[in-house]
């Protein structure tokens, strides 16, 4: 089969909605209360050197992805359990990912529907899209974002006359100290999970593409989820902000404009399902292709239908409850991620820039391996 490549521009696309994913909904870690979106920028700002790292490698290994860097640095054994240890990152991101539609189905929409079954309808939607290509994953971020960019701007017009600006003061009145926690939980979740991104380095066209794909990506879901982060506050405040599993729909469910126009919070329940889309199935090839690339498959469609299943079904009993879903996003996943997100890359990437130098050139490819 031809060698797939998805433009810059569908690329980017998917990279702003695999960001905004689920943290449009369940928003960004709050302890700094009515602080939180300096937070987000300074978030935003420490996650764009670690952009530049990503795009690096990808000069570094043209035509690349993830997998075959760290099987080229670290060699067959060692780069595998690497390897391995990605495949579970992105399969548990993509659960992760699965449950958090879940929960919000099962609290907000589908209340008396078992949570399985709204997964297992997106987990088969990714496992289609998924086996079509990642061309077709591009054309329908592409779309799917505009869509989304259309309906959250109608919404922010919208939220206007609910904004109560007196939510944002007294500024930072609990400290710096919460801010900085929130900066470290908002660079984690959302924005340096886009290393998952470079297990599909592969399909990017040129050199140079990663870095405008990331840098631009990485901005674009960065000022959107301010935005939206912004309206959250200044339509509930703080206290209530902080006690809500999905404070943007609930944001959201509070726009009346002259008893006419009102409960319009499904349109922004449908923004979150297309970023989860978008987000789950590129998890869900990355998990595949690097299974392809581990075992030496011939391609990674063969086993997309057993590793979607599996996403599903983890996504299920991963936890017990929502309470336990919102400690692990905001407290435990910042640790758990970091060395998948920071460490390991960052290894990488010096390991790679001194081979690169000892052999005056690029460093060395790891074994062929049969076109997907």
């Amino acid at each position: 089969m031809s060698k797939e490549i998805v433009p810059a521009g569908q690329s980017i696309s998917i990279t702003v909605m695999f960001i905004i994913g689920s943290s449009l909904f369940m928003g960004i870690s709050g302890q700094s209360g009515n602080s939180n979106w300096i937070a987000l920028i300074f978030a935003v700002l420490l996650a764009v050197p670690l952009m530049l790292i990503y795009a690096r490698l990808h000069v570094l290994f043209p035509g690349k992805d993830l997998y075959d860097m760290l099987l080229s640095v670290f060699g067959a054994v060692f780069g595998r359990v690497l390897s391995c240890l990605y495949i579970w990152y992105a399969l548990h991101l993509g659960a992760l990912v699965l449950r958090n539609f879940g929960e919000f189905s099962k609290t907000v929409a589908l209340t008396e529907t078992p949570m399985i079954a709204p997964m297992l309808v997106i987990g088969l939607l990714c496992i289609w899209v998924v086996s079509a290509g990642l061309e077709v994953l591009g054309r329908s971020a592409k779309f799917l974002l505009l869509f989304s960019f259309m309906v959250i701007v109608i919404i922010q017009i919208l939220s206007v006359p609910r904004f109560e600006y007196h939510h944002l003061k007294p500024l930072l009145d609990r400290g710096w100290k919460p801010v900085f926690a929130d900066t470290a939980g908002s660079f984690t979740f959302p924005f340096a999970e886009i290393v998952i991104f470079l297990g599909a380095f592969n399909v990017l066209p040129a050199k140079g593409s990663a870095k405008r794909v990331l840098l631009s990506g990485t901005l674009i879901a960065g000022s959107v989820i301010l935005f939206v982060t912004l309206r959250n506050l200044l339509v509930l405040g703080p206290e209530i902000l902080s006690s809500l599993y999905f404070p943007s729909y609930v944001a959201v469910s509070r726009i009346n404009i002259g008893d006419f126009l009102t409960r319009i919070e499904g349109s922004s329940a449908i923004v979150f399902v297309a970023a989860l889309f978008i987000k789950v199935s590129l998890c869900l090839y990355v998990t595949c292709n690097g299974v392809c690339k581990v075992f030496k498959l011939k391609s990674y469609r063969s086993v997309v239908l057993q590793m979607g299943l599996i996403m599903v079904y983890l996504s299920d009993f991963i936890y017990t409850n929502i309470m336990q879903m919102q400690y692990f996003a905001y407290h435990i996943y910042k640790v758990y991620a970091l060395p998948f997100q920071v460490i390991i890359p960052v290894i990488l990437w010096i390991a790679a820039e001194i081979l690169a130098r000892r052999t005056g050139s690029k460093p060395p490819a790891p074994a062929p391996q049969q076109q997907q």
